[in-house]
């Protein structure tokens, strides 16, 4: 029975070229494998080989292992259909050797069912149930439930004709449940089943499944999805068979005959023929048996010469693969000789630019050294130009440096005159804690001597010499700033200069009040009195006017 074997091997086959290009150069390689996949279908091999081998030799040197190994296996499926066995043989062992190094499982499962697939058509069947199982428990680990049911009934199928009927009854029911939306598979499996039924001499069962296939199996929508004519054919002569165990010949006879109808193929003809030999010998039509016998032996003189004819095809074609790979390593030989030929005018192109650029650079470099005196000259009298620059900025730099020390003494002896301000404020303060104490003392107020020493420190807080030592140091260290103050408001009075050499001096308001014996918020009027009597104006601070002057 090889209903599952084409069928098969071009599901599994076709498949993994659902793919996507990833840049212009994979995609041409995509596009040719795709129009050697349509040259298989149409079973022009040769044209297919052409455009598979070039695929797969540009995808080798490019490292595109996904498209090498398409290519690789279809190339071994052309072979295949070519029935050279041995061609297709080794092409699906490089494949194999491709998923191996580098893809992984899925390629792997692929190449070794189309592997099991050949050695049915070798009718080892011991080789092709060991590929089926390595192929059936990749699928199981890469959880497809899909392809663990075709798998499973591949392997049924070995298993039915080996005679180990319980495990393949295992694995048919395994895969029934997976098919549900594989209608093709699934009729397969319940095919498989209905064999095993047969097998088992369960004939009424077997009967009833292979009747209910039957009207499925002839629905031409179903043949569109993958159902082949090879597989009506089997189911046929299944019922033949079926039929011709219950000794029903007449039966057997007739789907036998509608298995023979049904087949243009030569090869799948024999097995037709054969049966109605049989039937037609257990009916006592004995001349019908030895036509049909005659037939069985035409028919296999037929595949032989059938099989000898692809064979020289396939030769044929092989010689064409040879040819076509000649003139291409000749055409890569031409290539390189002519790419030599371009290297050896480039490499005098070259020498000649090399020799007109030392003439060029020659001259160019003796304008240089001309151009360079010249520049070297200008550079020497900037470099004089700048040396005088930079003394004079050496200059300006000295005389900032002795402001800015002057400043720094000066801002020294302010401190130390605001220390001593300072001291003054406190001092005075002290006495006028003290005197404010005495006074509010209810005893002193009593005694005519206490009393007298009281006002006598009230007296000193307004006759305090030290504070015209104070100022006259003042005017020592800010030579002219009070003459300064005079000369340009002359309406200031005394106490006013006083003040405002406090916040020249830049006391808070607090230390101002101190010193001058008064509180803060007089301080801050006789600062906008001032102000106005200097007609300062209003968006300058009055420090920052004094600073000025």
């Amino acid at each position: 029975m090889r209903f599952y074997t084409l069928a098969v091997l071009l599901l599994l086959t076709l498949a993994p070229f659902q793919i996507f290009a990833q840049n212009e150069t994979q995609s041409s390689v995509v596009d040719q494998i795709n129009l050697g996949v349509k040259y298989l279908s149409e079973k022009e091999h040769a044209k297919s080989i052409e455009e598979l081998i070039a695929a797969k030799e540009a995808s080798l040197r490019n490292e595109w292992y996904t498209q090498a190994f398409n290519a690789t296996l279809n190339i071994g499926t052309n072979y295949c259909l070519m029935l050279d066995y041995g061609e297709a043989f080794r092409y699906y062992l490089k494949a194999y050797e491709i998923a191996i190094k580098h893809l992984g499982k899925r390629q792997e499962m692929f190449v070794v069912n189309n592997i099991g697939i050949l050695y049915i058509e070798e009718k080892d069947l011991p080789k092709a149930k060991e590929s089926f199982i390595k192929a059936y428990e990749i699928a199981k680990d890469l959880d497809d439930k899909e392809i663990i049911g075709t798998y499973g009934i591949n392997l049924a199928l070995v298993l039915n004709k080996m005679g180990e009927l319980d495990q393949a009854k295992k694995y048919i029911e395994e895969a029934l449940p997976l098919l549900k939306i594989r209608s093709n598979v699934l009729l397969l499996a319940k095919i498989a089943k209905a064999e095993n039924l047969h097998l088992r001499e369960q004939y009424v069962q077997a009967e009833k499944l292979a009747l209910e296939i039957l009207p499925q199996i002839n629905n031409l929508s179903l043949i569109n999805e993958g159902v082949t004519v090879n597989d009506k054919i089997t189911l046929l002569l299944l019922i033949s068979k079926i039929y011709e165990k219950q000794k029903q010949y007449k039966k057997a006879q007739k789907y036998a005959l509608m298995a023979r109808a049904a087949q243009p193929n030569i090869e799948e003809r024999i097995a037709s023929y054969g049966s109605l030999a049989n039937l037609f010998a257990e009916t006592n039509e004995f001349y019908k048996a030895i036509a049909y016998k005659d037939s069985v032996i035409i028919a296999t003189d037929s595949l032989y010469s059938i099989k000898n004819t692809a064979l020289f095809k396939s030769e044929k074609v092989k010689f064409q693969i040879q040819n076509y790979q000649h003139e291409l390593l000749e055409s890569k030989k031409t290539l390189k000789r002519e790419k030599q030929f371009f290297y050896i005018i480039i490499f005098g192109v070259v020498l000649i630019m090399g020799f007109l650029i030392w003439v060029y650079k020659n001259n160019s470099l003796k304008h240089k050294q001309r151009k360079r005196i010249v520049e070297l000259e200008l550079e020497k009298e900037i470099s004089d130009h700048l040396l005088i620059e930079e003394q004079h900025r050496e200059k300006e730099a000295l005389v900032l440096l002795e402001k800015e020390r002057l400043k720094n003494e000066l801002d020294i002896k302010n401190r130390e005159l605001t220390a001593r301000a300072m001291y003054l404020a406190s001092k005075n303060e002290l006495i006028e804690e003290v005197v404010d104490s005495l006074s509010v003392n209810t005893q002193i107020a009593t005694n005519t001597t206490l009393k007298g020493r009281v006002n006598d420190l009230k007296k000193h807080l307004k006759k305090d010499t030290q504070w015209d030592s104070f100022f006259v140091h003042f005017e020592e260290l800010n030579q002219g700033f009070l003459d300064s103050l005079r000369a340009k408001h002359p309406q200031l009075t005394p106490n006013d200069i006083r003040f405002l050499a406090f916040l020249y001096m830049n006391l808070s308001y607090k230390e101002i009040a101190s010193l001058l014996n008064i509180t803060q918020q007089s301080c801050r009027k006789r600062k906008e009195r001032i102000s106005k009597k200097m007609n300062v104006p209003k968006n300058i601070p009055l420090h920052a006017y004094l600073s000025e002057i």
